[in-house]
């Protein structure tokens, strides 16, 4: 261990109560310990030595080692890996139980006591080093320890620097779309800021609405603007804006269920390009419910969050928020993620699982067009008419080997 941090008994002391105890774990050989165990204990012990330099006044020199590549990583996090969580925090679960993993005892009630929040900790670690493999090299036990601050620091900063972006564009680019409509709303929304956005406008106020509420009802209007108790504008309820023509059926309501054009517009601007919106593939067949029966296999595509987190950026546009937070009054963005993740993971049944296929294929027909559909779609070819003609010789080709094999044996039995 580097720096001065020996010098300092309230570190040392720390030091130790942070090593596990024989209550804990057994105490693996120093030949056992696996290289994420010792890059656990060496960000601890880094992170003691860096508060301690803070203590101190004294002055670290960062090189630049690979600044730029985690800069520009990082913009991806907050597309494709996490909505809000820092990278410090997925890198710390990722060694907490790489040290769990040290007791060689799948008894310890600490892995039975895993919460979900340290479940879905963990998965963002996994799909971040999915995004970024080289990341598990350079967060090494044999790294230099103000390397990894620094890997994370420009991570975060990226990642952060991306979802600002993200934010601005949609700002303007879902008052356009909009503006568009027929007729066209009034009073005139801004592009430029947000004041008067949200539930102070009509337009707005329409999308973002609660399923569960009537805009259209003047009561139900001047309840939420009030916030009344009995009528808050929380995670627990859908917004018209995640459904097709915001047409909400309490009796069937998965019917439409995030089919709604401003969400295709809103992915495609940040995944694909904004000018990419200005081209309308969204398919007409959006409630063929004959393709959830189908017996095609599912649709390949890539199990990611990303189309998630543009319904979260699309409230924020619409919303009267003016810088991102979290929780925006009643309305928490954390819960509002888990919510559409559980919807398309947490599928028990069969209908559940082609309810989805059929709902991944419909934003691949929206974002990607209709053409090109064997990439994320691929056929059965099985009873496809080539298959059926190379079949066909095949079974032809083998009946003529046999017959002669026969023959051959007929023939030797005569001469004998």
């Amino acid at each position: 261990m580097t720096g001065v941090g020996y010098k300092n008994p309230d570190i040392v002391i720390r030091l130790y109560a942070f090593c596990p105890t024989r209550e804990d774990m057994a105490q693996p050989d120093s030949n056992t310990m696996t290289d994420d165990s010792i890059s656990a204990f060496k960000r601890r012990i880094s992170s003691l030595e860096e508060e301690n330099r803070e203590l101190r006044g004294a002055q670290v020199s960062v090189p630049k080692t690979r600044h730029n590549f985690y800069l520009s990583a990082g913009r991806a996090i907050r597309r494709v890996v996490t909505l809000n969580d820092r990278i410090e925090d997925l890198v710390s679960e990722a060694d907490r139980r790489s040290c769990m993993e040290q007791a060689d005892s799948d008894d310890d009630p600490r892995w039975t006591d895993l919460s979900e929040e340290e479940d879905r900790l963990y998965r963002g670690y996994q799909e971040l080093l999915r995004w970024i493999p080289s990341l598990k090299s350079d967060l090494a036990a044999e790294s230099e320890d103000y390397e990894v601050r620094l890997i994370m620091k420009n991570l975060n900063k990226g990642a952060d620097g991306a979802r600002g972006d993200d934010a601005a564009g949609l700002k303007i680019a879902v008052v356009g779309w909009l503006m568009s409509d027929q007729p066209t709303p009034e009073p005139a929304l801004e592009p430029r800021h947000k004041l008067g956005r949200g539930f102070y406008h009509d337009a707005t106020a329409r999308l973002i609405c609660p399923v569960d509420y009537d805009w259209s009802n003047p009561q139900h209007r001047a309840n939420i603007r009030n916030y009344h108790p009995d009528y808050l504008v929380t995670a627990d309820s859908w917004p018209f804006f995640l459904y097709k023509d915001e047409n909400y059926d309490p009796e069937a309501p998965v019917k439409g269920l995030f089919k709604n054009a401003l969400l295709v517009k809103a992915f495609k601007h940040i995944f694909t390009s904004p000018s990419s919106t200005d081209f309308d593939s969204v398919p007409d067949d959006t409630d063929d419910d004959s393709r959830v029966s189908s017996t095609e296999p599912p649709p390949k595509r890539r199990k990611g969050p990303s189309d998630r987190r543009s319904r979260a950026h699309l409230r924020f546009a619409l919303s009267s928020c003016t810088s991102w937070r979290i929780i925006d009054e009643d309305f928490d963005y954390g819960v509002f993620y888990n919510n559409i993740l559980t919807f398309f993971e947490d599928c028990h049944t069969e209908w559940d699982k082609a309810e989805v296929a059929e709902l991944l294929l419909w934003w691949n027909r929206s974002v990607f067009g209709r053409t090109n559909m064997s990439a994320y779609h691929p056929q059965a070819t099985g009873k496809k008419s080539v298959a059926s003609t190379l079949r066909k010789r095949h079974e032809r080709a083998v009946g003529s080997i046999m017959g002669r094999h026969d023959s051959g044996h007929g023939d030797r039995a005569m001469t004998g």
